[in-house]
């Protein structure tokens, strides 16, 4: 796979003291960062240390403004949407690509995550019903942690250690099939920030796409 075919887009907010581990790991594709008014110095260390990528410097638009503003500059057939302080490794994004090519109905994909400790953080999650979100906000989910029942919204019993067709996954690490936006639209940039990429891979499924949650092998 030729590595334009993958647009990297990452959007900063005073993120100068992680920006240089995520960016590195994504060196050797298209990178479109997007600042929101950085005042640490993230701009100029991007602009230093990674010429070769795109900078654009806009208000706060928020985390789907921003990666809209990204995408609608990036030319590859995928988007990989990556936030400031997570970071690549290996061949992650070849890998992700390689299982969307051999799924074309899928529009997004994402990754296993691993928080600094190298603990996992959950990011396949169910749409909201009014149960899930009271086993949330009542806490019911850590009476039994790996209960499907009390721990639905984050797929309870799932250790994220095999490919499974989910409703949304977290948007820490994203990689969107440009055709499949294309379809349905970009984010909805009336949320801010939070529950955006819920509101996208709905949008997603409701027009016969499908998410996978992928573990790189």
């Amino acid at each position: 796979m030729a590595t334009r075919d993958i647009s990297v887009v990452v959007v900063t907010y005073n993120s100068a003291q992680w920006v240089e581990r995520c960016l590195e790991s994504v060196r050797d594709y298209e990178t479109i960062v997007v600042d929101h008014g950085s005042t640490d110095g993230t701009v100029e260390l991007v602009r230093r240390r990674f010429p070769e990528a795109h900078v654009i410097e806009e208000e706060n638009l928020g985390m789907g403004g921003g990666n809209n503003a990204g995408m609608r500059l990036a030319s590859g057939r995928y988007f990989l949407l990556l936030n400031s302080d997570a970071w690549l490794v290996g061949d992650g994004a070849e890998q992700l690509a390689g299982f969307a090519d051999q799924h074309p109905d899928a529009a997004v994909v994402g990754p296993r995550l691993l928080n600094p400790d190298g603990s996992l953080q959950r990011s396949a999650r169910s749409f909201p019903t009014l149960w899930r979100l009271a086993t949330e906000y009542l806490f019911l989910r850590k009476l039994a942690p790996r209960s499907q029942a009390l721990n639905s919204f984050y797929e309870g019993g799932f250790d994220h250690d095999e490919v499974r067709e989910v409703d949304w996954l977290f948007g820490a690490c994203l990689l969107v099939r440009r055709d499949a936006a294309d379809e349905v639209g970009l984010f909805d940039e009336d949320f801010f920030m939070f529950s955006e990429e819920t509101d996208w891979c709905y949008r997603f499924r409701q027009a016969g796409w499908r998410v996978f949650f992928c573990s790189p092998g």
